[in-house]
């Protein structure tokens, strides 16, 4: 009989610190524990994480290694939420931490949160599918932002995250609060303020539903049943309880509703933010859940370990990234060209490139990101490309994923790259060669729809010694496909010391 093997997630968050049991395969979880540890208490005040969290924090951390050591885990990931990793000396915490535990702690960004959270909402929310079809939000309420994700038809259609969470408005107005008679009002003006940077770029329509989950909804959460994880209300019942949470005193939320001293202080911020999004959005119904980042941290692991097989969401990341490219008035016939080209590619050199799933992921990224950069300036429109990449929320990218699917995208245009792509220095040999690789198939996918005419419907790949020949079905000429390809081709050879050849089968008209 094959010994089960658990893996172990550990989450650092603002207020805790939380650790998973689970086995890999089924996503049974074995064991879940938390604990307080305040790492965000004097983070938007003072800038930094407080060396006494910081050896709390590591306490924990050998807590949890005991306990993981104790049910036999084999294997274990440490991921560190956004809101951490702002502060001014995260990387000396990271090195204690290592030095001290031994754990690497990864920094995730705000696009890797975001897919984690719709990943465990698709999971754990029985008629996800449902509402998604619907005008509907899903609002993630977390200590130091807001996050929207906004799925319309069946497809999220926008994303839009806000630097005004709970936790950081109450840091930054406390010397605010204790000199104004009147903190309610200005406070409820300030987030007004803030909010209409957000929400003045979601579509003009009611969003009858929004879901609603995060690290802030203590008073809110305590309406779901046990065992439960999520739990419908309507705006009046929200209305209710807003009104009921806002009249009770500092001491009174920490004794009748049992919140910690610094949570009670986010309550006034968190009550008066939801009130605001929910009135603007025209909301009607709200589905309160518990589903926490930890939940998305494991369906993500689960689903790169063939779990969720039914639930495609590479999918749901190239249709958030066509809705990215769609604001900057792209060519759709060309990019779909484009992009199915540069897939085809890919699978066929797959032997000589020697990259996996998540590589494929980023060329189509780049493919369908390539061209945003035209609608800045035509001229060397590839580099405005890159930086709009840089700057925007791609769904699920990490930092370093979001630099090579820029890189690829900069290098797509008839300009070469430098052969040893010094513009990219900043990281290790290993990812500039995926740049390399990614570019070098990228430049000639582009070239084969040159005219920007689809004048190319299916092209073939055979491999030779010296030579990789792409013959292209086509029923008119294709010449300045031909020039291109050729111009672009110099790369490729470089990379990968094949010569490609285009060549043309099919009758002309």
């Amino acid at each position: 009989m094959v010994k089960t093997k658990f893996f172990g997630g550990i989450v650092i968050s603002a207020q805790s610190l939380d650790l998973s049991i689970f086995n890999l395969r089924t996503l049974e979880v074995i064991e879940r524990v938390s604990a307080p540890v305040a790492l965000g208490e004097r983070l938007f005040s003072d800038g930094g994480i407080d060396v006494d969290a910081v050896n709390a924090a590591i306490d924990a951390l050998r807590g949890f290694q005991q306990l993981m050591q104790d049910y036999g885990v084999t294997e274990q990931r440490v991921v560190a939420s956004h809101t951490i990793t702002s502060a001014e000396n995260i990387n000396f915490v990271r090195d204690q931490i290592y030095t001290k535990t031994g754990l690497t702690v990864h920094f995730m960004t705000v696009s890797e949160e975001l897919l984690f959270r719709y990943e465990a909402t698709a999971i754990y929310l029985p008629n996800f599918h449902t509402l998604s079809q619907q005008n509907t939000v899903l609002l993630q309420l977390g200590a130091s932002s807001i996050t929207l994700m906004v799925f319309q038809r069946g497809e999220l259609t926008l994303t839009r995250e806000l630097q005004l969470g709970p936790l950081q408005v109450a840091q930054r107005m406390a010397e605010l609060k204790r000199r104004a008679t009147a903190y309610e009002v200005i406070l409820a003006d300030y987030i007004h303020s803030k909010l209409l940077d957000i929400l003045r770029f979601l579509p003009q329509e009611a969003f009858g539903q929004v879901i609603l989950m995060g690290s802030k909804l203590t008073l809110l959460e305590k309406m779901i049943p046990m065992g439960q994880r999520s739990l419908t209300i309507s705006h009046q019942q929200f209305n209710q309880r807003y009104h009921q949470v806002m009249t009770l005193s500092p001491q009174e939320l920490q004794n009748d509703e049992q919140l910690p001293e610094l949570e009670a202080t986010e309550v006034a911020p968190t009550f008066l933010l939801l009130d605001e999004i929910l009135d603007a959005l025209q909301t009607k119904t709200i589905w309160l859940t518990n589903i926490k980042l930890l939940d998305g941290f494991m369906v993500h692991l689960g689903s790169h370990n063939g779990k969720y097989k039914h639930w495609d969401f590479d999918a749901a990341v190239i249709t958030a990234t066509q809705h990215v490219a769609a604001r900057y008035n792209i060519d759709t016939g060309h990019q779909k060209q484009v992009l199915k080209f540069a897939v085809q590619l890919f699978d066929r050199l797959r032997k000589i490139h020697g990259l996996g799933r998540r590589e494929r992921l980023l060329l189509q990224l780049a493919a369908i990101l390539q061209d945003t950069g035209l609608y800045l300036d035509a001229n060397q429109h590839a580099f405005h490309s890159e930086y709009i990449i840089r700057a925007s929320e791609i769904l699920g990218l990490d930092h370093t994923e979001q630099l090579i699917v820029a890189a690829v995208a900069r290098y797509h245009s008839s300009a070469a790259p430098s052969a040893d792509l010094s513009h990219f220095n900043q990281l290790p040999l290993v990812q500039r060669l995926v740049i390399a690789k990614l570019a070098a198939i990228l430049r000639l996918a582009d070239a084969l729809d040159d005219s920007h005419q689809a004048k190319i419907s299916a092209i073939s790949v055979s491999i030779r010694r010296t030579t990789i020949t792409v013959t292209a079905t086509a029923n008119a000429d294709i010449e300045l496909e031909k020039w291109t390809f050729a111009q672009k081709a110099d790369f490729f050879t470089n990379v990968y010391g094949l010569q490609p050849i285009l060549q043309r089968k099919g009758s002309l008209r």
